[in-house]
């Protein structure tokens, strides 16, 4: 990375285009069933909100909208007005590390739960827990200083009543609570094989009864000590829902526990899964392997895993990669690397609909690891939240893939992220990776985990899968109060990026975080609106790019001081943002 000296930048006028009314449809995870209630938003007793802070150093960092409330008083409490009912209760909470907590639950003046509130599943250390992925991790802040408890409410509280949490002990930081109206129980249907252990016998219950059938798993918590293989074509592991069936996978050793298929048609529906381990270290993945054209997951909740979902062929089989896999209104929360990551010649499969939130790698990927392409991969109406590590949503490599209608939010790093830094097949010369109707609200940073500076679009060539990052289109993109600069294109090694679009991008608000987050004391100007770095080659054309109230120190709202031989076109008309 150059340095951007203030006394030897030179400026160049501002590129600013009038922007066209960009139709603000349905973006994120917009159906979902639960409504968030932000703490400070809510009627506050003996309880106070810490300033607003993009400071790593500071707690609220990692906050929804950089804000909390500090419960940690006597009887502190915070109370809402109920917009729609619900009897599902999750709330996102930080206790000091290796401490504990207490909440008291009451719906409309009467106690209706506890919330027990730990830190055993957060506070990661990243610079000394040893993990091979943390070396040369030099950021040394906390992460993951927050996490999630969830509750069923004896009934259901209706709109227009109250929810209050107060404080019984402990130092407790609340960011927000969601409500959501629990649907009854799935019944298993006629042609199901209902399991009636406890869980310590259901990989044999799946080996001598289940292959090849569907396997459902009533109301309850079941403490499974191993993986959970499927090796049978058109086998389908159901539960009564994610409320109400619970897989608790206890096993302390790595890849001992998860839900595997290695077969065709392998399905997951209607399961809360959770695990003893904390730490990406010596763990394993909530789903894995390999997934075909009549796969599913649905309506299944992963926590606390090494990743929510990785999907790739790392056993023996007869599946080369998966194909065909549909994710839909799943939930990937507080896992210690990805959410899910669509791997090894992952093609033809679909995310859409699901949450993502507090994970502790990229929440979205698509890897064409180990020379098997991805192709045609698509993310869709997805929420991505508070990740503390890479990005929202990335493409490392392949063909084609597509991201589209998605919300990314709170990220500390990126929100989306295009480079060629794993090992693996490069970007193919032929296709077009897509990105569009997509808003990034609070992304990037001056230093990431590695003290680099990362946009809120992030764009990185180096020369590990090819030397070139090529055919990526962004279209119709709001860049909202990026937190450093709104869009870093960025050579780091290789050639540079060729065939790049940019259409209908609208940066509203850039270095937020400064001049915060600078432990290097580097002397750099920060918050372009779009900021070309160390002089790439390649090609590309933009059209109705709009920057506005930049902030940090930087002087421009696009530099390109660096910009190398790198043609930028401007294309002067620009498809109508729909």
């Amino acid at each position: 990375m150059r340095t951007f000296k203030k006394l030897s930048l030179i400026i160049f006028s501002t590129v600013l285009f009038v922007n066209t009314s960009l139709a603000q449809e349905q973006r994120g995870y917009y159906d979902a069933p639960y409504t968030r209630y932000e703490a400070d938003q809510g009627t506050l007793t003996n309880a106070s909100v810490p300033t607003m802070s993009f400071s790593q150093k500071d707690l609220q960092s990692e906050a929804s909208e950089q804000v909390c409330v500090n419960l940690s008083g006597k009887d502190a409490s915070v109370e809402w007005k109920v917009k729609k009912e619900g009897d599902g209760l999750v709330v996102r909470y930080s206790v000091p590390d290796e401490k504990s907590g207490v909440l008291d639950v009451y719906a409309n003046g009467k106690l209706v739960g506890t919330l027990n509130l730990t830190s055993y599943y957060s506070w990661e250390y990243l610079t000394t827990n040893g993990n091979p992925n943390n070396v040369a991790v030099r950021n040394d802040n906390p992460k993951m200083r927050f996490d999630e408890v969830r509750l069923k409410l004896p009934e259901r509280i209706p709109a227009g009543g109250r929810l209050k949490l107060v404080a019984k002990s402990g130092e407790i930081h609340l960011d927000f609570a969601e409500l959501e109206p629990v649907p009854e129980a799935v019944k298993p249907q006629a042609t199901d094989l209902v399991y009636t252990g406890d869980g310590s016998d259901l990989q044999v219950f799946i080996d001598n009864k289940g292959g090849g059938k569907s396997i459902f798993v009533p109301a309850g918590v079941y403490n499974i000590n191993r993986e959970l293989y499927f090796g049978v074509p058109s086998t389908q592991l159901k539960g009564a829902g994610m409320w109400y069936t619970q897989l608790n996978f206890t096993n302390e050793s790595a890849y001992q526990g998860g839900l595997r298929a290695n077969a065709r048609d392998i399905s997951f529906y209607d399961l809360y899964l959770t695990t003893t381990r904390n730490s990406r270290s010596s763990t394993y993945k909530g789903i894995n392997g390999v997934f075909t054209s009549k796969s599913v997951i649905k309506n299944v909740w992963a926590e606390h895993f090494e990743c929510g979902a990785w999907i790739a062929q790392y056993n023996i089989g007869d599946i080369a990669y998966a194909d065909g896999l549909t994710v839909t209104q799943c939930r990937f929360r507080n896992n210690y690397a990805d959410g899910i990551n669509l791997c090894k010649g992952t093609r033809n499969s679909i995310v859409e609909h699901c949450s993502f939130r507090n994970n502790g790698d990229d929440d979205m990927a698509t890897w064409s690891a180990d020379g098997l392409e991805c192709q045609n991969n698509t993310f869709a109406y997805c929420t991505s939240e508070n990740g503390w590590r890479a990005a929202g949503c990335s493409f490392y490599g392949g063909l084609s893939n597509k991201a589209h209608h998605l919300l990314i939010k709170d990220h500390v790093e990126a929100g989306l992220r295009v480079n060629n830094s794993f090992p693996g097949v490069g970007f193919n010369e032929t296709g077009m990776h897509e990105f569009t109707n997509i808003t990034l609200i609070r992304c990037g940073s001056f230093n990431d985990l590695f003290y680099n500076m990362v946009g809120a679009i992030d764009l990185s060539c180096v020369s590990v899968a090819g030397n070139k990052i090529q055919n990526i289109r962004f279209a119709n993109i709001d860049i909202i109060d990026s937190k450093d600069n709104a869009i870093l294109i960025n050579k780091a090694g290789g050639k540079g990026f060729y065939n790049m679009v940019f259409e209908n991008i609208t940066i509203d608000g850039t270095g937020r975080e400064y001049p915060y987050n600078n432990e290097m004391k580097k002397d750099w100007f920060r918050g372009f609106g779009i900021l070309f770095a160390q002089n790439p080659a390649g090609n590309g054309t933009f059209c109705n790019i709009v920057v506005k109230n930049q902030g940090g120190n930087a002087l421009v709202d696009i530099d390109k001081n660096s910009m190398g031989s790198f043609v930028w076109t401007d294309k002067k008309e620009c498809p109508v943002a729909k």
